[in-house]
């Protein structure tokens, strides 16, 4: 069995997210060998990448450092491509980033971004996407093997005390029930292994359109800089009101079924401030503290999203529902899984991702691998068959390579809760590599 075999095999093992780095890191080293030999023969850009930065072998795992990627590289795509409507430029730019031959991608008569995706899924190239609130949407190839990882991953929900999927939760997700966003993927395969068929409740039918995602980015990047006339704002503002409307209403909707099934195992997946809602909306029809069944999972994440709660929001609203199993985790659309948190708050290490911090720009480790360092995430997620999955982020964080520490009954490599994004703490987002890879990315595709 290999290196990064063995390391997937850990998600049914017990000690899975606790197990000791003098364990994990031979085991890493050796799949990271591995892997980067077969992808440098797969991806021109990763080669060169290496041969200029004079990596030929990885001897450590700080080897790897040169041969991450910007969080930008998935989405270096000129604009232009999306706008004029050039889907085999993309394709082409696309194909610069993934292991998997792009020539069986039928392109005829592509109407939009959203019919581009969907003739890449039929050609077994499983894209996700990230959500393009930076101004442009991220394209990460997938295989059919990645979605397996996936899927075995969320076999083990609510984590460390993990539930059993036996199709009796009614499902809650608040966003729409289909689209190539990796969350949304992510929420089908939890209602196809612990949901009732009979009780799946999505915010809308209508699936996730990318040319909308993307049309809203356009809008807030010429907003940003000043370049949007007032018609084009006026029609914003509207749409988003009448959307806003529909999207009230159905949501309260929603509330008031997840009050009439309070009694019966729920999982309830949305946003803090969606979370926030639904306490509201049962207050007010006289649902008290506490009144939830056991066995309902919360699943919650990222931030308030411009949302005004107090600070103590997530307090609250645990003191609402009570004794029920929680579901959280650090991670992004990028990685194959998110780190879970643990009953202290502490984000456990996925055994197949290699995780760094480096300095603000991104160039070398923030300190050694050893106690407690701040500084900027990256990582090498040894999981994905379809890309070099090795990206430096734009999130700084606390991590915690001691075995135990005393704030936290769990061993093993942590991740703490105060994570931030470096854009958002006024601290400038420039990684030393971005400019480079992008460039050779460029030069792939003759743009």
């Amino acid at each position: 069995m290999t290196a990064r075999a063995t390391l997937l095999g850990m998600v049914h093992r017990d000690g899975c997210y606790t197990a000791p780095q003098s364990e994990l890191v031979p085991l890493q080293l050796e799949a990271a060998r591995e892997l980067f030999a077969e992808r440098r023969e797969q991806l021109p850009i990763l080669d060169r990448r290496a041969r200029e930065s004079g990596v030929d072998q990885i001897k450590t795992l700080d080897d790897l450092i040169p041969l991450l990627f910007s969080h930008t590289s998935f989405k270096s795509y000129p604009n232009s491509f999306v706008q004029n409507g050039q889907w085999d430029r993309m394709t082409k730019w696309l194909g610069t980033l993934t292991t998997r031959p792009m020539d069986g991608v039928d392109l005829n008569d592509v109407k939009d971004i959203d019919d581009w995706v969907s003739r890449l899924w039929a050609a077994g190239h499983l894209v996700n996407t990230t959500s393009g609130t930076s101004g442009k949407v991220s394209f990460l190839n997938r295989t059919q093997g990645d979605d397996d990882v996936l899927q075995r991953y969320l076999q083990h929900l609510c984590w460390p005390e993990p539930i059993t999927p036996e199709g009796k939760h009614h499902i809650f997700f608040m966003g729409p029930r289909t689209g190539p966003y990796l969350l949304l993927v992510a929420a089908n395969h939890v209602a196809s292994l612990y949901g009732r068929p009979d009780s799946r409740h999505y915010l809308s039918d209508e699936p996730l359109r990318l040319s909308d995602i993307t049309r809203m980015a356009e809008m807030r990047l010429k907003m940003a800089e000043g370049r949007a006339a007032p018609s084009e704002i006026a029609a914003l503002e509207d749409s988003g009101r009448s959307k806003g409307a529909e999207m009230a209403e159905r949501f309260s909707k929603m509330i008031a079924k997840i009050i009439d099934l309070r009694h019966e195992p729920m999982i309830i997946t949305g946003g803090w401030a969606q979370m926030w809602q639904v306490m509201e909306g049962a207050r007010a029809a006289g649902v008290p503290n506490g009144d939830f069944h056991p066995d309902t999972v919360i699943q919650s994440g990222g931030g308030l999203k411009g949302a005004k709660l107090p600070a103590d929001y997530r307090e609250q609203l645990f003191e609402f529902f009570g004794n029920v199993r929680t579901q959280q985790g650090y991670g992004m659309s990028e990685m194959s899984a998110g780190f879970p948190m643990d009953k202290d708050g502490y984000y456990h290490q996925v055994p197949w991702i290699i995780p760094f911090v480096l300095d603000r720009d991104g160039v070398r480790p923030a300190g050694p691998r050893e106690g407690v360092v701040e500084g900027r995430y990256a990582y090498l997620d040894l999981s994905n068959e379809a890309r070099w999955n090795g990206l430096i982020t734009g999130d700084r964080v606390t991590m915690d390579f001691r075995e135990t520490r005393p704030e936290t009954r769990l061993p093993g490599l942590v991740v703490h809760p105060n994570i931030s994004r470096y854009a958002d703490i006024g601290e400038e987002d420039k990684i030393g590599c971005a400019g480079t890879i992008d460039a050779y990315i460029s030069g792939e595709i003759g743009a």
